[in-house]
């Protein structure tokens, strides 16, 4: 069986062409042979540039250089061959093409290898679909093959006979002194060394800088598109912004506050995750707006109570009673923090829907939710994955602000949109995104299978060693994020990215990989998104985090999924 380069068959443009590489591909007597299949010949010897339709390097016999002709009818006259139903004749002809190429290929090879001159070179013309039985001094004989030959024999024997007789010319040519019919080349890696040559592989990678600046300009480009939203709704004192993840609701809510804070407002931004807070914070000072509060949810009910929280808790003390406290403080009012603000604006709002949550706020604003000024922004259908939240959005609008509008995001400015697809396929996003505004990269996200613990944490760390070391992104370009707080793949790997993966923190220092829950990351992004512990993938929870998780990406998303699951994955993504 040949090697053949490129192995892919729907890379054969014509149905000539694909017979006789699959013919190459499954003769038994073609084992050692290697096949470069439309070479391109940019120093070509008679013209601009030139293609080879097949190279088949025979070890211990020589190189030949095949021309395909794939037509179901030939003529020539005057000179011209015409081929088919070409209405365009061809004053080269095939044997001569072939020849052309053939020496143009060789001319090359022997400039970068001139040990290799002893190897034989020579070419010959397939006709797969016509008898062709036309002599001339142009070319011999045996340089012929035809459908006959082409049915009644191997393609094997065909082709040796060509060189063969090659062999057997050169040895009674007086001007072939420099060959010797017991000559064996090309012989041992020589093979190796003609198609490294020929057709080398290769991996080039966008340099990190360059690739971050076309990311940065991206999102900026795309993120401000979105803009039009506010722009809509500014007449409109209330507003919920809904949509699923990517759909920039956290830009949108920075933007939003700025705004604010431009008209001389006294704004509170609030949001649930503590490392979205800190993000956002660190956005407002380096763009000079820090005239505002920037808090979580539950870092302001504490500071609003001065209270500090317990050591140990059953979760009871953030979703009932530290409410409780902080709402008696404001009740009170003998805090000068405690004051109201005029615009409150609320990002990750789908996870603050709680009776308790929203009688707190309702005393931090102004006239309230009620009547006051504020904008919520959250995706309400798929990523309210904490529990404290139990109030959808229709009923909080019905029981808490009636006639507020909601304006839904449909337009994904985050992902590619090869990671795009995968929110509907993997997470059940329904209806998928209206539009993908990233231009598709070609970069497929990539989906890896192990069997046990020990194997998932060789394939990661070889994933990481390639991240960073062949495509060049830094530490902090790169997060591992996992389903399970507990015994996560990230958190026991060995040397030496032991030393190299710590835990997720904004003020990551050294250029260490971060790795977290996927709880903690969510409404947060980052170039490479590695997902690790993917042991079930089926049922509810798991299936909205999985789509918190790949909706992460900007650019490279890998998912390191365990064997048993992959007839479940099958499912997912519509694979027979």
């Amino acid at each position: 069986m040949a090697r053949m380069i490129p192995p892919v068959m729907n890379s054969y443009r014509y149905d000539g062409e694909r017979e006789i590489a699959l013919r190459l591909q499954n003769d038994p007597m073609t084992e050692n042979w290697s096949v470069l299949h439309s070479l391109d010949i940019a120093d070509h010897r008679s013209q601009v540039a030139g293609e080879c339709d097949f190279i088949i390097i025979i070890p211990g016999k020589g190189v030949l250089c095949i021309e395909v002709k794939g037509c179901r009818s030939l003529k020539v006259e005057g000179g011209l061959w015409y081929y088919g139903t070409k209405s365009q004749g061809d004053k080269r002809g095939p044997f001569k093409q072939a020849s052309e190429n053939m020496h143009s290929i060789r001319k090359y090879l022997l400039r970068k290898r001139p040990d290799l001159s002893k190897v034989v070179f020579w070419s010959a013309v397939i006709f797969p679909y016509i008898t062709f039985s036309k002599s001339s001094p142009e070319w011999h004989d045996w340089q012929v093959i035809d459908a006959r030959d082409y049915i009644a024999r191997p393609v094997s024997q065909l082709f040796l006979n060509v060189i063969d007789h090659a062999r057997k010319l050169l040895t009674e040519s007086p001007t072939a002194k420099w060959f010797s019919l017991k000559s064996n080349e090309p012989e041992g890696d020589q093979s190796d060394i003609i198609v490294d040559i020929l057709r080398p592989a290769f991996e080039f990678y966008e340099s990190p800088a360059a690739r971050r600046r076309q990311l940065d300009e991206q999102l900026k480009q795309y993120t401000g598109e979105q803009f039009i939203a506010l722009d809509a709704m500014q007449a409109n004192p209330r507003v919920v912004f809904n949509g699923p993840a990517g759909t920039g609701k956290t830009l949108l809510a920075i933007e939003s506050a700025r705004r604010a804070v431009q008209q001389k407002k006294k704004v509170l931004f609030l949001c649930y995750n503590k490392f979205i807070a800190r993000w956002i914070k660190t956005q407002f000072i380096e763009s000079g707006c820090q005239d505002m509060t920037v808090r979580t949810l539950h870092s302001h009910m504490l500071s609003s109570c001065r209270a500090k929280p317990p050591v140990s808790d059953d979760g009871r003390f953030w979703t009932d009673v530290l409410p409780d406290m902080a709402i008696e403080s404001l009740l009170l009012g003998t805090e000068k923090e405690n004051e109201q603000y005029e615009v409150m604006i609320v990002d990750e709002a789908q996870d603050i829907l709680r009776a308790e949550y929203l009688d707190f706020l309702d005393l931090c604003l102004a006239g309230g939710i009620a009547a006051g000024i504020w904008c919520m922004f959250g995706d309400f259908v798929y990523q309210q994955i904490y529990t404290a939240a139990n109030i959808q959005l229709k009923k909080f609008l019905q029981e808490r602000c009636i006639n507020t509008p909601v304006y839904n995001l449909a337009v994904n400015c985050r992902n590619t949109p090869r990671i795009a697809a995968y929110a509907p396929l993997l997470g059940g996003l329904s209806p998928d995104y209206r539009k993908i505004l990233r231009e598709d990269d070609n970069v497929k996200p990539e989906l890896i299978f192990f069997k046990d613990n020990q194997q998932q944490k060789e394939k990661l760390s070889n994933l990481l060693t390639r991240f960073r070391e062949k495509e060049k992104f830094k530490g902090t370009e790169i997060i591992i994020l996992s389903p399970s707080s507990s015994n996560c793949c990230a958190g026991s790997l060995p040397p030496p990215w032991r030393d190299r993966v710590k835990p997720f923190s904004l003020e990551s220092k050294g250029g260490h990989i971060r790795y977290c829950t996927i709880h903690s990351f969510k409404g947060l992004e980052a170039p490479v998104v590695v997902v690790t512990d993917l042991n079930k993938i089926m049922d509810t929870e798991s299936r909205n985090l999985l789509y918190i998780a790949v909706t992460r990406s900007l650019s490279r998303l890998v998912l390191l999924i365990h064997d048993s699951v992959r007839t479940d994955l099958r499912k997912l993504l519509g694979v027979d």
